[in-house]
This record gives C-alpha cells, structure tokens and sequence, in this order.
C-alpha cells in the first residue's frame, strides 16, 4: 500500500532572495517537490539594509524564478510578523516544519515561529552552521533558544553536528553529505570560453569562487600564487563582502596583476557553468569552515579541489579523492597543494564523475523523508 504523501511546510530563504542557502533551499523544494505535499514560506525581510555587507540582497535580473511560489511572510526585525507566518503556516495544516539554520541572527524571528507552529506539527532544522565563522558573544544565546523548538535535525557535516550537540546535548540528528548543485548548466568546452576571461591557452586557472569574506583566505591564495608554477593564474569570481582594497593591496605588492583576474561582483546564475568550465582547480583556502556548497559546484563540474585542513573540507577530498588537502593554511603550503594537484588532474575526472552520481538531489529528499517517518513513529 502506497504511503499518504507527507504535508510539509519549508520555512526559509527564496527567490528572489539570492546566496547559497536559497539556492539550497530550491533545489531541495524541488526534490520534495515529487514525493511529499510542500509548500515555500519565504521572508519578507532577510537583514536590514544596514546590516548587510553586499550591493544587495537579491537576485539578478538574468536569474530565472523558480517554477513553484515563494511568497514572503517573515520579516527577520518585525515581531508582528512573526505570529503572522505561523498563523499562515497552521492554516496549512503541515505533519512536519522545515526550517533552514545557519546564522544566530535568525534565531529569534525562526525560532518564535517555530514555538508557535501547532504543537501536532513535527519540527525539523536543516542545520548549515551551528556556530557561525565570524563569532560573537550572542550566538550561543540566540541558535540555543532556536534549536530548543526543533525535535530533529539535518546537518551535512561531522563538524557542524558535533558543534550542534555542543549546544544541545542528545539532539536527534540526520547526517548527510551537501548534495551536489547542478542547476546551472553543463559543464562547457574550455578553450571556447578562454577568451571571454582573457586566459591564454598555455595557462592553468585557479578557481576561487563566492561571496569574499575575512574567512574565506582570498588573502592567503593571493600570496600563495607566489610560489606557484608562472603559468598559473588566479581565477576571482564574487562579490565583496567589505572593502575590496586589502585584497589589491596584496595584487600590487606582490606584483601579480598579471596573474590574477578580477570578476568581483555577483555571479549570476547564468555565468557559473562559464567560470568552472573555465578552471583547472577551485581553490577553498578558508580559514574556518564547515561545508561547502562551492565544493558540491565544483564536483558537479568535475573540478578538482585543493582545500586547507579545517572543518569539513578535508572530507570533501580524502573521502571522495577529488583533490588535496594542504598540510596547513600558509601561503607556502597552499601552493604546495595547487602544485600538487596540477601534477595530478587526470587521476581525479573518474571519482568526480561517480561523486556526481551519488549525491543528488533525489537521494537526499528520499533520506530526509525517512528520518522525518522515523521521528513521527
């Protein structure tokens, strides 16, 4: 007998909000989509202008909207509207919340959801970090009173469950790796799209990708590229979280603006497949991490990774031998890493390809739906 299809309310970031947990969140919506009853519940308000560091907090133009409805009813500074989304949520009448978690900043307005939603609903966090990269002295306080709502939660990484249970001892947890995004195209012919970047045919391109924050290591790539082979050149695809000067600061004094070409500003959806086909290797020098979404991309375009030793990217490559993991995060062995990795691309292309395979969409929504039974048993 078939089972009753799961009612289920996603709580989170939409389009046109843009970044990668919405674009997670898509693409999860997407794969529920098939095997459950789901409905989006979108902000309004993400973060006051004030407060957020980029141009802005929407999509491009060029970035196609979904093909289901995300209509706004959380505000993330508006008390009112907080009592207003779990009212539209219980008019839904879900079996299961699900919320997505990876900022304290959020904890209050999600979490003031989350207690008000009708106790027969189940509640469940897609959890993305537990304890944020750039640390303050609230964060315990405002994802403790957030996870105390939830009766089950999803992490994709070991460092982000331990950091979860840290906080909240005994919490029934999911583990599952990021699946791999591949909503932006095929992978294309390198050598056509070359020019387009002004990239020589002899040159090796060196791939960093994303928002560019403090913790990100952009700085260390830069000084890294030093003391890699002249043929390689660094690859900057994203926008600036802050002052992009101390990053071109590094450019002119180390003498390397021939090295290093500069897209800093949004990546639209539309250019993705261009930048990773362009590249060799994307480069994850970060200074703290959890997971990745950048590695799930560059998998899915079967890049090879080089990746310094914290959090999870080391798993991201030793598990899957789709890259190098750095002996630390200085520059000098950074570039040990690069170098390595150029010796070896060849060997990496068959595991990418079986990576691909295995952590998709489908597999992951077909997993959270089985926990979310054993939770309601």
């Amino acid at each position: 007998m078939e089972k009753v299809k799961l009612k289920i309310a996603f709580l989170s970031v939409f389009h046109p909000f843009r970044g990668g947990i919405a674009q997670f969140n898509t693409e999860l919506f997407k794969a529920l989509e098939s095997i459950s009853e789901i409905k989006a519940f979108n902000f309004t308000t993400q973060y006051p202008a004030f407060l957020f560091p980029g141009k802005t907090q929407y999509v491009d133009q060029t970035d196609v909207a979904p093909s289901f409805k995300t209509p706004g009813f959380l505000s993330s500074i508006n008390p009112f509207s907080f009592s207003k989304t779990a009212k539209e949520i219980n008019s839904f009448s879900p079996d299961v919340l699900i919320s997505s978690y990876w900022m304290p900043f959020f904890g209050p307005s999600l979490g003031m959801v989350c207690k008000k939603v009708n106790k027969k609903t189940l509640i469940i966090s897609i959890v993305h970090n537990a304890i944020p990269h750039e640390k303050r002295w609230s964060d315990k306080w405002l994802s403790s009173f957030y996870f105390k709502q939830q009766q089950g939660f999803v992490t994709m990484s070991k460092t982000v469950e331990n950091d979860l249970k840290s906080l909240l001892p005994g919490a029934m947890t999911m583990l599952r790796p990021h699946p791999i995004y591949d909503q932006f195209g095929e992978r294309k012919e390198k050598l056509n799209i070359r020019s387009k970047y002004s990239i020589k045919k002899e040159q090796k391109v060196l791939l960093f990708f994303g928002f560019i924050r403090k913790y990100k290591g952009l700085d260390l790539l830069l000084e890294a590229i030093r003391y890699c082979d002249e043929s390689t050149v660094v690859l900057i695809a994203g926008e600036c979280y802050g002052e992009f000067s101390e990053y071109q600061k590094i450019i002119n004094q180390n003498n390397i603006s021939d090295r290093v070409i500069c897209n800093v500003r949004y990546i639209p959806n539309s250019e993705v497949s261009d930048i990773f086909s362009v590249s060799d290797i994307c480069v994850l020098p970060y200074r703290t991490a959890t997971q990745s979404g950048i590695a799930s991309i560059a998998k899915f375009y079967e890049l090879p990774m080089v990746v310094t030793p914290v959090g999870e990217l080391p798993n991201e490559v030793i598990s899957s031998q789709t890259g190098v993991v750095c002996k630390s995060s200085s520059p000098r062995d950074i570039a040990l890493g690069i170098n390595r990795c150029l010796e070896r691309l060849d060997l990496y292309s068959t595991q990418l390809k079986v990576e691909k395979d295995i952590h998709n969409w489908n597999n992951f929504a077909s997993e959270l739906l089985i926990f979310i039974r054993e939770l309601k048993s």
